[in-house]
């Protein structure tokens, strides 16, 4: 019996260590084709392919940095009538508030501020353009809320959700 256990335990190691020469000479045999050059295997493919990547990513950063140009004249434009924009309402103000402290001077002391008047005048026009001070977005069961603001009221209306 311990002579089947012994014959066992020898064949079993001589068919591992077999097995592992075997895969070892496969190995060998196989590392010659593991370090040829990437231009011998496909006759030069892959460089042609790393090219036409290249050249695909170069046009699109061109695209790209024209449309970021565009964006940039667009945004100077903006920034330019927006600042004239301002310019004009800081004129109107100062030519409203002028006339509204004569006016108010003549019936009020003189320690009386201008801010009261501006404030008076923004919400004068809040009223006449019968704009609402938030719209109600909440989700509800069966007819859907409009969730727009209306038009001329898009700097004093707000949503909320």
């Amino acid at each position: 019996m311990e002579r089947d256990e012994a014959k066992k335990k020898i064949l079993m190691k001589v068919g591992i260590i077999s097995l592992m020469a075997l895969i070892f000479i496969f190995w060998v045999l196989n590392i010659k084709n593991v370090f040829q050059n990437n231009e011998k295997i496909d006759a030069g493919e892959s460089a042609s392919q790393w090219r036409s990547i290249k050249e695909d990513f170069d046009e699109t950063v061109d695209k790209m940095s024209a449309s970021l140009d565009k964006i940039q004249a667009t945004n100077r434009l903006m920034n330019a009538s927006s600042s004239l924009v301002t310019d004009l309402i800081q004129a109107s103000i100062s030519a409203s508030s002028t006339i509204a402290t004569s006016t108010a001077t003549s019936t009020q002391p003189a320690a009386a501020s201008s801010s009261p008047i501006i404030e008076a005048n923004a919400s004068s026009t809040v009223k006449e353009k019968n704009c609402p001070e938030y719209i109600n977005c909440m989700p509800t069961i069966g007819e859907a809320r409009p969730c727009q603001i209306p038009v001329g009221c898009e700097g004093i209306t707000q949503i909320a959700y």
